[in-house]
């Protein structure tokens, strides 16, 4: 508990800094070249995300798919080699993003960041804030508003349905 209310406080001390210039999200998804996903804790939405992560394959997309390093295994074989997997050393003693993972994030550039977290991840939104983006686009959840400049509303509780909801959000954007 201790653990999660400093999680939050580092996050929310990172978050606030966070200044989304306006900007045409007419083409962004056409014009993107590299995206960082970061894929869901939840086992139901890894397996139906799978949907986007393949979207952006079709289109030709360079991306680089943050998970947890069991569950590299479960990506279909021709997206491993664009997963990064994260294991227990690399969060620190509040279970953020470790300074070595962080700073192997920051020496890429990206030009979106999609997470397909439903729910509030805070080692997902510390990475989605830190991460030189333009885009970030993710559910609507606790820390949106600070995190994501396109945010996709979620009343659907079939994930499912969520994930077919944000590729249709992508397909359009």
């Amino acid at each position: 508990m201790i653990k999660e209310k400093a999680a939050k406080f580092v996050v929310n001390q990172v978050l606030k800094n966070t200044d989304f210039q306006e900007q045409s999200f007419s083409s962004v998804i056409n014009d993107a070249i590299s995206f960082l996903i970061l894929m869901p804790e939840d086992e139901r939405d890894f397996r139906y995300s799978m949907d986007v992560l393949a979207y952006l394959y079709e289109n030709k997309k360079e991306v680089m798919i943050l998970t947890a390093d069991y569950r590299v295994s479960l990506l279909p074989i021709h997206l491993r080699r664009y997963a990064f997997g994260h294991a227990i050393r690399d969060t620190n003693k509040i279970n953020l993003p470790s300074k070595e993972l962080v700073s192997k994030l920051l020496k890429r550039r990206f030009d979106a960041v999609i997470d397909l977290n439903q729910k509030e991840q805070l080692f997902y939104s510390y990475v989605s804030g830190i991460v030189n983006a333009k885009v970030r686009i993710g559910f609507t959840k606790l820390l949106a508003d600070k995190t994501f400049n396109i945010q996709i509303a979620n009343n659907e509780t079939n994930p499912k349905i969520s994930y077919k909801n944000l590729l249709n959000c992508l397909r359009m954007l």
